[in-house]
């Protein structure tokens, strides 16, 4: 870490690169064959008195002349408080200096875990300005040397993570100059920046290697630059390490100077092509002794694809090699715009804080979304490694090619992402219909947390390091993805195909913002595209439309923001009050064929129903991102309809958006919880997946309030009651090889269900298989499994749980690791699980493992609270662990506190959060936390008693 706070050092400074320190020059008090004899003879000491004095005297007459040619310079930092202003208070850069290139040098000791690195900036001043500002973080700089001008300062704004650099005179405009830095770190295991990781090998060994993650913020852990999007460079870059090991980057090797045999010496330079033009935040290299299997995408400049791991699980990289080319070749075609690299790396990190980065060329993931094992790995293992990989590859273009100009419009990128991964994957795997899926992985999700009023706009205001990384969240996620899909299906595929090549074509390699997308895509539209979707990207939320017949062949059509909570106070202004312009698609019981209209009043629009009987179906596929109520008679009609079991008008993504908006509608007390219930057990004839996902989410939803109420035991029997016929058909003892992917999908969610719901003859038989896996080291089915370890370890032993823990301990499969986690939070006994608690945060754990252990812990009614009393306790541990990652500590708040539901645990949430005000990037899931709880509240005393008569009627019929 930067040793310098607080400290000011006299350093040398030239005006051009001649300075003593760049060519090693050293000033040395006393010369080293002429030592002075510091222990002379009694009889002379008078005389070397006088001779020491001399030399002081002429090594001050020295450092005055050095002086007056060299001007010191001062390094030290400043604070908030101090009375010195400049440019440096703004957390933003200036744009006085655009750099142009980057030579970046990296030596790295895997060994002693230092880094030393030296970097030279060419860049243009753009405006007369007398400092030059970068940012650097947790490092020591050595050095600064300024091609023009003399520097006067240097020093370390700690606040804003700037190093400033104050010339003499201001540079003038127009000028070009270079910067030169040599600065040194510790290589940590702090999951950001440059950082190591490490994995036990086979042999019993622990290896390291060297690793990057740099969005958003954290570049500048790694090098001087500056580190915000919009000033791209071309970067080259090079890499000194031991000889044993390889090191990657971002573009090709242009050439290796060293031996990388070791004959000559046991350190080598990679040398690699400079880059294109990109974001600081997309560099990455790695230094590894890992091994890579290879393929090459189609066409006439074939793009070389490598998946690199650590070589005892390089077996298990197949399934992302065929993904990536196949992705590749998808997407070359379909944004009209050529991968612009030749080659592209995927790296399986041992120790990651996300799920992947779009490194521009070298794209790293967790380990576990990116290996998967054909024998032993279940299907939904398989469908996120696909899925991150077609993410992260439609990043290439959306992202590192064209680049959000800040990041407030972060949805350009990851919006953009989430949708045309589903669009990649489904031309590599078109039988798993995972189009459909969108709907309950991006569009439920999305709208569960959109639904409160402690949410944002897609395009929301970020300045500093935590807020940046606050917005990556749902509603940057799967919100952007949502509206992107809607916007797709009004203007038709061709249209928005084309509109957005002509995006990518016209801003390539360059920054672009929300409006110049819209922008592109009203070429191909005659729709106001813009004025549509600032409805959606510039203001919180999303509205539920509200259908009901007001004549025999007329509907009206009213909407209003959707509130789970409706809040006591004033909302947040909106600069369209709240009214959307919804593309808006109806059916109805006479016609399957949609009719469509564009919604753009709160309360007067109305459509046609040319034979108004019967039932509408609106949102018609769930394209749509708003919820629709009807009035109570289409409610009924609905209902009757879905239990008919001929679906023939309903398609699964309108059965399960029924499912979805009946059962949110009743949680915001828009709709009687009873008619929701009632339409639910429609499902008892229900036999595809997605809507069973639909219902489940919600379903788990309401187990969570009510689990410690009087009626959970009647809801566990509803529950169980409509898993009758589906679990008949999905059993533990089904072939996965007999069935599709998607059914062995359904199978795994309707088995784990059976089994939280506490289905005995699911569970008991569960647990027999584990016994049978335990003592004989079988092979289980890979979709089971995760019902398999759970049941053995909640009907288990001590012996059981230490077992599996010591299975934990020497697993390498990382996707088998996260099912132990899971599995082992499954114990009954409060002593076991807080030990397990205890572990997370040992050496035995990984650091991007320990949030999911508690998470583990936390969802189940045993761990509940020793989970909750476990994150308080620790809470400065983890909040310096995770409070400036992206996702961890958002993701820890929300599961922890997700089933709270009384006045008790809602002051416990209050009271500790209000005595521990900084939750880092988490602070607004503080405030999402504490709405959801008091919506659970309202939600339980306002059904409590209506529902417990329904399901006891349910339940005795």
């Amino acid at each position: 870490r930067h040793s310098g706070r607080g400290k000011r050092e006299v350093l040398h400074t030239m005006s051009g690169y001649g300075s003593s320190s760049d060519n090693k020059e050293t000033i040395h008090l006393v010369d080293e064959k002429h030592e002075i004899d510091w222990k002379p003879k009694r009889r002379n000491r008078a005389r070397n008195r006088r001779a020491l004095l001399v030399v002081c005297l002429a090594i001050v007459v020295v450092a005055l002349i050095v002086a007056a040619v060299v001007v010191g310079t001062t390094v030290g930092s400043r604070s908030s408080g101090s009375t010195a202003d400049g440019p440096w208070l703004n957390v933003r850069l200036p744009s006085n200096i655009q750099p142009l290139t980057y030579d970046l040098s990296l030596s790295v000791d895997l060994g002693k875990f230092t880094v030393q690195g030296i970097v030279t900036i060419a860049a243009l001043v753009q405006a007369a300005t007398p400092y030059i500002i970068v940012h650097a973080l947790d490092m020591d700089i050595s050095s600064a040397i300024v091609s023009t001008g003399t520097v006067s300062e240097r020093f370390f704004y700690n606040e804003n993570q700037f190093y400033v650099i104050a010339m003499n005179e201001a540079l003038p405009a127009g000028k070009a100059i270079t910067i030169k830095l040599n600065f040194n770190y510790n290589l940590t295991s702090g999951l950001s920046g440059f950082y190591r990781s490490s994995y036990n090998t086979i042999s019993g060994t622990t290896a390291y290697l060297a690793t990057t993650q740099f969005e958003p913020t954290d570049a500048r852990r790694a090098f001087p630059c500056f580190d915000e999007p919009a000033f791209k460079a071309n970067f080259t870059i090079h890499v000194t390490h031991d000889c044993h090991y390889t090191a990657v980057s971002n573009m090709p090797v242009s050439s290796i100077s060293g031996d990388p045999t070791c004959a000559a010496g046991n350190s080598v330079t990679t040398n690699f092509q400079t880059s294109v033009k990109m974001s600081t935040y997309l560099v990455a290299f790695i230094v590894s002794q890992f091994q890579y299997i290879n393929g090459s995408t189609g066409g006439s400049s074939p793009v070389k694809v490598r998946v690199w791991s650590n070589p005892d699980v390089l077996n298990k990289t197949s399934l992302a090699l065929k993904v990536g080319v196949e992705s590749l070749n998808f997407y070359n075609s379909y944004y009209g715009i050529p991968y612009p690299l030749e080659k592209q790396d995927f790296f399986a990190i041992p120790d990651f804080s996300a799920g992947a980065m779009e490194n521009w060329g070298l794209i790293t993931y967790r380990e576990t979304a990116l290996l998967y094992d054909n024998t032993t790995g279940p299907v939904s293992s398989k469908q996120r490694v696909a899925v991150v990989i077609a993410h992260e590859l439609a990043h290439q273009w959306f992202g590192d090619l064209v680049t959000m100009e800040w990041w407030d419009g972060l949805w350009l990128n990851e919006g953009f992402a989430t949708f045309m991964e589903y669009l990649g994957v489904n031309n590599s795997f078109p039988e798993w219909n995972l189009l459909d899926q969108f709907f309950t992985d991006v569009n439920q999700v999305a709208m569960l947390q959109d639904g409160l009023n402690e949410t944002h706009p897609i395009i929301q205001a970020a300045s500093t390091p935590a807020e940046i990384n606050a917005l990556f969240d749902s509603i940057s996620y799967e919100k952007g993805g949502s509206v992107i899909r809607m916007l797709r299906d009004w203007m038709g595929e061709e249209n928005f195909r084309q509109g957005i090549q002509l995006y990518l074509r016209t801003y390539a390699y360059q920054n672009a913002a929300t409006d110049m997308l819209w922008q592109s895509l009203q070429q191909y539209s005659t729709s106001n595209i813009s004025s549509i979707m600032d409805t959606w990207t510039k203001q919180m939320g999303y509205p539920v439309v509200t259908v009901k017949r007001t004549s025999p062949t007329i509907a009206s059509v009213s909407q209003e923001r959707f509130f789970f909570l409706k809040p006591n106070g004033a909302i947040a202004p909106s600069p369209y009050n709240y009214i959307w312009l919804i593309p808006f698609k109806f059916i109805t019981s006479q016609s399957a064929h949609p009719t469509s209209q564009l919604i753009s009043t709160r309360q007067s629009d109305v459509i046609q129903w040319s034979i108004g009987q019967g039932w509408i179906k609106a949102n018609v596929q769930q394209m749509g991102f708003y919820r629709v109520n009807y009035d109570l008679d289409n409610w009924e009609s609905l209902t009757a309809y879905l239990k008919t079991n001929n679906w023939t008008l309903l398609s699964a993504l309108d059965r399960a958006g029924l499912v979805d908006d009946a059962f949110a509608l009743s949680s915001a007390g828009l709709l009687s919880t009873t008619i929701a219930f009632n339409l639910s057990t429609y499902l008892l004839q229900e036999t595809e997946y997605v809507p069973w996902v639909a219902a489940l989410t919600w379903i788990n939803i309401f187990a969570d309030r009510l689990s410690l109420t009087p009626i959970y035991g009647q809801y566990q029997r509803y529950v169980l009651s409509l898993l009758v016929s589906v679990s008949n058909q999905y059993t533990l003892y089904n072939s996965s090889g007999s069935l599709t992917d998607v059914q062995n999908l359904l199978r795994a969610s309707v088995i784990g269900a059976a089994f939280r719901y506490g289905n005995t003859a699911v569970t008991q038989a569960a647990a027999v298989l584990f016994q049978y896996w335990k003592n004989n080291n079988t092979i289980l089915d890979p979709n089971i499994k995760a019902v398999v370890y759970s049941a053995g370890i909640a009907l288990g032993t001590e012996d059981d749980w230490n077992f599996m823990w010591n299975k934990f301990l020497a697993e390498t499969d990382p996707y088998e690791k996260r099912l132990y986690i899971n599995a082992l939070a499954q114990s009954t006994q409060p002593w076991i699980l807080n030990r397990y608690l205890a572990y997370s945060l040992s050496d035995n754990v990984r650091s991007q493992d320990t949030l999911s252990l508690i998470q583990a812990v936390s969802s189940t009614v045993n761990g509940r609270y020793l989970a909750w009393y476990f994150v308080r306790n620790n809470w400065s541990v983890l909040l310096s662990r995770y409070g400036t990652g992206s996702f961890s500590l958002t993701n820890l708040i929300h599961v922890v506190t997700k089933a709270f539901s009384t006045e008790l645990e809602l002051n416990e949430v209050e009271v500790f959060f209000d005595t521990n005000p900084d939750a880092g990037s988490g602070t607004r899931a503080v405030l999402q936390a504490i709405e959801s709880i008091k919506a659970n509240i309202q939600w339980v005393n306002n059904n409590q008693n209506g529902l417990g008569t329904w399901l006891n009627w349910w339940n005795t019929h």
